[in-house]
């Protein structure tokens, strides 16, 4: 292991092995810093001279320090676009010239299954399977992004589709490859981004691939005439249509505005039918929305930016979908909270595990630990081996929602409940007691999928949490390494809608309702299940009816639920 220094004056652990070596400008490797946090270390191939890029690179790095470390602190995304890069937090100088620089990971939201970045050229070659509304949103947000940028007087310089990635199950992006992005004045490098963040807005919006020979730059094939004419002017200035220079390319500010005006209500609550119909004509396709993401206890409002800075404005939530007439109106996702699948948890209890289903220390303070044994899971297809399902290498389901969670069950008490809300979380949050935290982090826990289930009355909630690990032997480790601790985890709510309140209740009032909660593990895979009523009711009585589905769903979610029907 190598230790390196950064200009901040910390100190940082790297791997001895490149995590990954295959590009042409530098090499990277994992690395941790003082506080144990996983960190990126970009080793330069050809260290950086010049005194104005190395200045460059430290303001963005200033900016990047800050704006990352109290997005950390704060236990997660505050929802502000300058979170949404994957800023440089620190720089290796040796001997007056730049080797490296350190970055935050990526965000696992916006990273596939095997690991890799989900670009938005994956999102382009499918627009058939993404829904207008969904377009519509990631060009906002794209919009927004780059509006940081521009506001701070940075130019990225490549803002292609392989550097911006997103997420399934809300329209957020993720700009990476920000190492060195300048603050370099030349007129050159501002309009090459503004032009670039024209096409990114095009063909999110259009899907469309464009004309020109191979080896030539991509040129849009024409915007539509019945677009709207606001978003029209921009694109013909972008693109010089009738006579347009560089000069005349619009601002992120002003992608950002026209776009919001368009495509939003006035109050920025829900989508515009009419605008939104357009794309859906171009695109050939109406697809169906993703399901609201959950939140967790806690997670704050939207609060202000770190010191020293100013946000641009957010539009306080934007709608999953059009609003319609039907009985099935979608839900609403928090986009203004901008990754909200990040926010974290404030704990509502002690967990105490004793066997493979253990009760969580109830409202009224007792303790009530139970020993008991679950049901066999759900049989699946005949000749399925179950083994396979013990070791990452070998098991092939899915980690989606659909994959994982049943949409809905019925309890021992005859009580059916439906899945709300969903979302792919990090193992790991805040507000998780210590040994919680260590033993997901020790035990090398790969991801966590939440889902929220609300009975047929919407009277009571069901949280869920289901955790992968590389195999069944780190699982078991971690949960016969608790039995007997007290122990905190998180509860999910939807982020807007019926059972959102029960976030958004003091902790005091949380601590007093009356609850259930039970856990186990199967294969890789630990559970951990909530219920509550919505109004948070204090009553002792109320205990079988929390109990009833606390302990059924953990039998039915897990690959079981998946493989069952194969």
């Amino acid at each position: 292991m190598v230790v390196v220094a950064g200009l901040s004056g910390e100190s940082y652990d790297v791997d001895n092995e490149p995590f990954y070596a295959a590009g042409s400008r530098s090499v990277q490797y994992l690395c941790r810093d003082p506080r144990g946090q996983q960190r990126l270390y970009k080793l330069y191939r050809t260290p950086v001279t010049g005194p104005d890029a190395i200045e460059s690179a430290r303001q963005a790095m200033l900016f990047g320090r800050q704006t990352v470390l109290a997005a950390e602190a704060a236990g997660g995304s505050t929802g502000d676009a300058a979170q949404a890069v994957n800023w440089p937090i620190d720089l290796v100088l040796h001997e007056g010239v730049l080797a490296g620089t350190v970055l935050p990971l990526i965000p696992m939201d916006f990273l596939q299954q095997d690991g890799r970045p989900r670009t938005l050229d994956q999102l382009w070659a499918a627009p058939g399977q993404v829904a207008s509304y969904f377009r519509a949103g990631l060009a906002i947000r794209l919009s927004d992004i780059a509006r940081v940028l521009e506001e701070r007087q940075f130019v990225h310089g490549d803002l292609s589709a392989k550097n911006v990635l997103w997420q399934p199950a809300a329209p957020l992006a993720y700009l990476i490859d920000t190492a060195g992005p300048t603050t370099l004045d030349a007129a050159y490098e501002r309009f090459k981004d503004r032009y670039d963040l024209a096409v990114l807005v095009y063909r999110t919006l259009l899907p469309d691939a464009g004309a020109g020979a191979p080896g030539q730059p991509w040129q849009p094939s024409g915007v539509p005439a019945d677009l709207d004419p606001r978003v029209r002017a921009l694109f013909d200035r972008a693109f010089g249509n009738g006579g347009f220079g560089p000069d005349a390319r619009p601002s992120a500010t002003e992608w950002s505005d026209t776009l919001r005006a368009v495509y939003l209500t006035p109050d920025g609550a829900n989508y515009v039918p009419e605008a939104l119909a357009v794309l859906d004509r171009h695109a050939g396709q109406q697809a169906s929305a993703p399901a609201i993401p959950t939140v967790a206890f806690g997670s704050p409002t939207t609060p202000g930016p770190p010191a020293g800075w100013s946000a641009p404005q957010q539009p306080a939530a934007y709608s999953t979908a059009p609003q319609s007439n039907s009985a099935n109106t979608a839900l609403k996702v928090i986009l203004g909270v901008l990754l909200v699948v990040l926010v974290i948890a404030i704990a509502v209890g002690a967990v105490v595990l004793t066997g493979k289903d253990s009760d969580k220390n109830s409202a009224a303070g007792t303790s009530t630990t139970t020993t008991t044994t679950t049901a066999p899971p759900t049989s699946t297809t005949a000749g399925f081996d179950k083994n396979t399902l013990n070791k990452q290498s070998t098991d092939k389901t899915p980690f989606t929602a659909d994959a994982l969670l049943p949409q809905s069950f019925t309890d021992s008490k005859g009580v059916m409940f439906t899945r709300r809300s969903f979302g792919p979380k990090d193992c790991v949050s805040s507000n998780m007691s210590q040994n919680v935290k260590t033993a997901l982090q020790n035990n090398k826990c790969q991801q966590m999928m939440t889902g929220v289930y609300l009975d047929s009355s919407e009277k009571i909630l069901t949280s869920i949490e289901v955790f992968a690990f590389p195999s069944n032997t780190e699982a078991e480790t971690l949960y016969n390494g608790l039995k007997g601790q007290d122990q905190i985890w998180d509860v999910w709510c939807p982020t807007q809608g019926v059972g959102s309140s029960v976030c958004q209740a003091n902790t005091d009032t949380l601590f007093k309702a009356t609850y259930s909660s039970w856990g186990s593990q199967e294969y890789r895979y630990l559970y951990e299940s909530y219920s509550l009523y919505i109004n948070l009711a204090v009553d002792s009585s109320l205990e079988p009816n929390l109990e009833a589905p606390s302990r059924t769903i953990l039998n039915l979610v897990g690959p079981d639920n998946y493989w069952k029907t194969r």
